[in-house]
């Protein structure tokens, strides 16, 4: 009896053993990825509006192995050069192996990291592969590629300025526009004539929603008389299509800096009517210099680092690397983009 326990105890264990071997045996435990290798149909693009819709770049990489039968997915991710990835703007694709980028996607997704339009850049891409948060993924060589985006133009809201300066027409007529779409406008509109007057509308004729008034500074949607404005001048028209208000400001503009020779006296610009921007030709020193209307601060312009060309109410002050003589312009005729240059002669 006892022989018969001993051997039925050490047949168990043996079973036991078996068993637990093979267990480990049939345990698979995933490995380092193997590295995708990445290519890319170009690596220098010109992004332009007219191909929007076209194909920018084709992506295509090599498959991963974790040496574990689960899917792996793979992650698009971008970046501007020396940045290191840091982070990226990613794309998850999950288990394919390619990815086209439209002209307008690549654009777009350029625009909000930061690149400037009409500016070649130098953009990174790699690819990620992964097989879940419990695992280091694995990444690709990087693929630099040079790539110029194009200028995103916003559509907003604007109303027009139809009266006797264009005529009646809508078709020459000024806009202002709401770049916040918060039924606040504004824009820049330069009236000729001693005695002013014109409405607002919602579309360039009047057989949409116009704009009169019934008393000064206030204004009415579908009836009232004709706005005026006394005096020919350059004017800031801004109106609040909320509270039913607008103003007129008369505006005449000049620069003044320590490039311009004192932040104590300015320089006057010239209107140019024809152009529809201001201008002078002035010999400056290296430093800085802003724009600023009627002899003081309360409408001024600059430019916010990094200096783009692109104008900011109170903004920083505009650098001037070097002396010379430089013919400035000031460009206020789109409503919500004003713009600026400083070119040498």
């Amino acid at each position: 009896m006892k022989s018969l326990f001993i051997k039925s105890m050490v047949y168990s264990l043996f079973l036991l053993l078996f068993v637990s071997c093979k267990k480990d045996e049939t345990k698979v435990v995933a490995s380092t990825g193997t590295a995708p290798v990445l290519t890319s149909s170009q690596n220098n693009l010109v992004l332009t509006v007219a191909n929007s819709a076209q194909p920018a770049t084709v992506l295509n990489w090599t498959a991963s192995s974790f040496g574990y039968n689960a899917g792996v997915s793979y992650t698009v991710q971008l970046d501007s050069a020396g940045k290191n990835f840091a982070k990226p703007v990613e794309i998850a694709l999950a288990q394919v192996l390619t990815k086209t980028f439209t002209v307008v996607e690549l654009n777009t997704i350029l625009v909000q990291m930061g690149f400037k339009p009409d500016v070649a850049g130098k953009l990174e891409i790699r690819i990620k592969a992964s097989i879940g948060d419990a695992y280091a993924p694995a990444y690709s060589g990087i693929t630099p590629v040079v790539v110029t985006p194009y200028q995103v133009i916003k559509l907003t809201p604007v109303l027009y300025v139809i009266g006797a300066y264009s005529n009646w027409s809508g078709a020459t007529a000024v806009t202002i526009a709401s770049v916040k779409d918060d039924q606040q406008y504004e824009g820049y509109i330069n009236l000729p004539d001693a005695s002013n007057e014109f409405k607002f509308t919602s579309a360039p004729d009047f057989n949409h929603i116009n704009y009169g008034t019934l008393s000064p500074g206030t204004f009415i949607a579908g009836s009232g008389d004709n706005l005026k404005v006394a005096g020919a001048g350059y004017y800031l028209l801004k109106a609040d299509t909320k509270g039913l208000t607008w103003t007129a400001t008369k505006t005449v503009w000049a620069v003044i800096g320590d490039a311009t020779g004192s932040w104590d006296n300015e320089t006057p610009m010239t209107y140019d009517a024809a152009n529809k921007v201001w201008t002078v030709t002035k010999v400056l020193s290296a430093g800085e210099l802003k724009f600023r209307a009627n002899g003081n601060y309360t409408i001024n312009f600059g430019d916010n680092k990094p200096a783009d060309g692109h104008l900011k109410y109170g903004g920083d002050n505009i650098p001037v690397a070097a002396a010379g003589n430089y013919k400035i312009t000031l460009n206020l005729s789109v409503p919500g983009s004003y713009t600026y240059t400083i070119i040498k002669q």
